[in-house]
């Protein structure tokens, strides 16, 4: 098979008032009546039994076929004819603005995901990654369909984009494509780069939601370090190890899911400790410091539970611990370099958030070469700030 991702560095970071949850919109936008096309993108991938999807984050959007091999050309002729091509016909808009819409509210509707928001838009009053992915209500019910159209044009061109192909084509194959398909088309636009910044935080925020829920919950969120912060993001991937047990680095065909601690991990000791019932955790691959969740639920008493998450979270590893973290993130970075999908993600995510395809890889290797010590000092000034939201 061949895995061909198209990865834009467009994302939640370069929106604006006006446009929040552009991004998203877009890319639901873009799997529409494209010109170029003769059928849809799901019937030209699916007919030839093949797959595909779409993702948007804080930082990029990406659009990716799994292809067999000799049906490989399709997924370069379908990324080529949607960067230039793409109709945004009202009655398309309309049905899709719908759908992000009833995303939306499926959010405002799920206790954690509300509990998700709040938190965000506390911990940041300016930056883009206050409203999360998903955007604004107002915004996303008042952007018109010629809006939409120009920020589309603006980021959605040839030097703004990272083209990944892994699996069975030679690279003189993937050169040869790319070049046929991409060459000619047009490339004025706007870079989606920006310089990593962040506010300074306010310590800890303790916020509380009155509701009617069998569960309680109290949702922890602080921020981790992202790429552009390469110290920060190794030592936070040594204590994702420690804390929750894993880190995916990619998920290929699938969406990112906040990881369920298991027993083996640290987090869990709240759990054993009566302190909850089940503890999640996790957080996306971003540029600039993001939002990193701890959620615990059945929480009888939410301050004696944050108190006591702290002190988890602070106790220092032993050897043996960073041990087996390191024997976890060995297993974990082979798990995500065995198909093309999940390899094209970590080159694609590489090259647009740090220019350099194995970023990850290396980011890795790294980290297992941390120690006790580098967890305990990451881990003391993670916790500086915090936002925490009781639900119950």
């Amino acid at each position: 098979v061949e895995a061909i991702y198209m990865f834009y560095n467009v994302g939640a970071k370069n929106e604006r008032d006006g446009i929040y949850g552009g991004s998203h919109l877009v890319e639901h936008i873009l799997f529409r009546s494209i010109k170029g096309l003769e059928r849809s993108i799901d019937e030209i991938v699916e007919g030839v039994g093949g797959y595909f999807n779409g993702f948007t984050g804080f930082d990029t959007t990406a659009y990716v076929e799994v292809l067999p091999v000799d049906k490989a050309e399709l997924g370069f002729m379908i990324e080529a004819n949607r960067m230039v091509n793409a109709l945004f016909l009202d009655n398309e808009f309309n049905l899709e603005r719908s759908i992000v819409l009833s995303e939306f509210d499926m959010n405002e509707n799920d206790e954690e995901a509300r509990m998700s928001l709040i938190a965000a838009r506390k911990m940041w009053d300016t930056h883009p990654y206050r409203h999360m992915v998903i955007g604004v209500r107002r915004d996303l019910e008042g952007v018109t369909r010629d809006e939409l159209y120009r920020y589309y044009r603006q980021y959605y061109h040839p030097s703004n984009a990272v083209l990944v192909a892994v699996g069975g084509l030679s690279e003189h194959e993937v050169e040869k494509l790319a070049k046929s398909y991409f060459g000619g088309l047009n490339d004025e636009g706007l870079s989606g780069a920006i310089e990593p910044w962040d506010e300074e935080g306010a310590g800890v925020i303790r916020m509380s939601i009155k509701g009617s829920t069998s569960v309680p919950r109290l949702l922890t969120m602080f921020k981790a370090p992202g790429l552009s912060n390469g110290q920060g993001f190794r030592a936070q991937l040594l204590t994702d190890f420690i804390l929750i047990g894993d880190r995916p680095l990619a998920y290929g065909l699938t969406a990112a899911e906040p990881i369920s601690v298991p027993r083996f991990a640290r987090l869990y000791r709240l759990v054993e400790e009566g302190y909850a019932t089940s503890v999640s955790a996790g957080h996306d691959l971003t540029l600039m410091n993001g939002p990193y969740e701890v959620v615990l639920r059945g929480v009888k008493d939410p301050d004696k539970a944050f108190n006591r998450l702290i002190e988890v979270m602070l106790d220092k590893p032993t050897d043996d611990e960073v041990e087996k973290a390191r024997l976890r993130m060995r297993a974990r970075l082979g798990s995500s370099t065995d198909s093309p999908s999940k390899l094209g993600q970590i080159y694609g995510m590489g090259s647009v958030l740090a220019n350099d395809p194995e970023y990850l890889i290396h980011a890795v290797e790294d980290a297992i070469k941390l120690g006790p010590g580098d967890y305990v000092r990451h881990v003391e000034e993670l916790i500086r700030y915090a936002v925490v939201v009781y639900y119950g």
